[in-house]
């Protein structure tokens, strides 16, 4: 998936996902493990709100990654789909990731 790609343009550094490789699930454990800085929640084919929700219903675990901020994007609308939209959410996750340097993008940032 491109995700990983996405975040390294951001200026980011995906901890768990490699680029070009499908996406896999893993135990809670393993994402603490990996020591996340912040967490991304970009649920597959979920708009911001169904985002948030599921984030939501999932916040003790993400908190205890130790992550010092868990963020929230829509990623059906800018990172599901190959199209121009990509680079839409590539602005929004720059701006999530580095609000003080980088203009909003068009995407909502969402924390939780």
């Amino acid at each position: 998936h491109w995700t990983p790609q996405l975040i390294d343009l951001a200026g980011g550094f995906d901890v768990l996902g490699f680029a070009g490789e499908a996406s896999e699930q893993m135990a809670w454990d393993l994402v603490a493990a990996a020591k996340p800085e912040v967490v991304v929640c970009i649920p597959c084919g979920y708009d911001a709100e169904e985002a948030l929700r599921q984030a939501r219903l999932h916040e003790a675990d993400l908190r205890a990654t130790g992550a010092r901020e868990i963020i929230v994007l829509d990623g059906s609308a800018y990172f599901s789909r190959p199209g121009p939209r990509l680079i839409d959410g590539l602005e929004t996750l720059a701006h999530a990731l580095h609000p003080a340097a980088v203009p909003a993008g068009p995407g909502e940032v969402l924390a939780i």
